[in-house]
């Protein structure tokens, strides 16, 4: 069986490794991290790359990041961006939003895959959505809100949740052809696990190609 493990970070690809994931998305948290990422990338054909900076570490973020950013991504067609988002738990929620803001005006303009990390802030998220009038494709990572959350992000936008936690009730409301499974750069997650959980879950036999095919088409666009 073939899988993408969805979201992972650059220390787990350097460290680890699972027989069965044959690519490897990998999303930078910060502007340090965007030169080795791009190097990694370079040097292994499966590992694909979303460039950003986190809302943890938005006070990190240097003066003209966006410009750097968006050069990056201009001269590299094949690289998303991510992880970028909002998180009530951590300060300066003000500047979180100016940096996720301007990351999506990117995203935006080049219509390049977002990868989306949003803890307790899904209120200020869907109003900031709401402000565009096209979006490109979205991954909500480990997703965490509620049913009704869930259910206006599917009729409203061209999303993916991509998981490494087993909510039977988000699983059992989420449309298979709408998942993905990922680590989340964690050891202790073994993604086989999880697409047989889900599979149970879904009463979807064919979870695992299902979930495979999924993400390939985040790739591909």
């Amino acid at each position: 069986m073939k899988i993408i493990d969805a979201h992972s970070h650059i220390d787990y690809i350097t460290h680890n490794y699972q027989s069965d994931v044959v690519r490897t998305i990998c999303c930078a948290t910060n502007e340090s991290e965007w030169d080795k990422l791009t190097d990694m990338i370079t040097r292994d054909k499966n590992i694909y790359g979303a460039f950003g900076v986190h809302p943890w570490f938005v006070d990190e973020a240097q003066f003209g990041f966006e410009k750097r950013l968006y050069d990056l991504l201009q001269s590299n067609d094949d690289f998303m961006v991510g992880e970028i988002g909002l998180d009530k738990f951590k300060p300066n929620m003000d500047n979180q939003i100016d940096v996720f803001c301007r990351q999506m005006n990117i995203a935006v303009e080049l219509n390049r895959t977002v990868f989306l990390h949003c803890v307790g802030a899904w209120d200020k998220i869907l109003h900031i959505l709401k402000s565009y009038k096209k979006l490109p494709a979205i991954v909500a990572h480990d997703f965490n809100g509620s049913i009704d959350i869930l259910n206006t992000l599917i009729k409203n936008y061209d999303i993916m949740f991509s998981l490494h936690r087993i909510n039977a009730d988000l699983i059992g409301a989420t449309p298979i052809d709408k998942i993905m499974v990922e680590t989340d750069g964690k050891n202790n997650i073994i993604l086989q696990d999880i697409i047989d959980k889900i599979s149970i879950i879904k009463n979807e036999p064919d979870a695992n190609d299902i979930i495979y095919k999924n993400t390939q088409r985040i790739l591909n666009k």
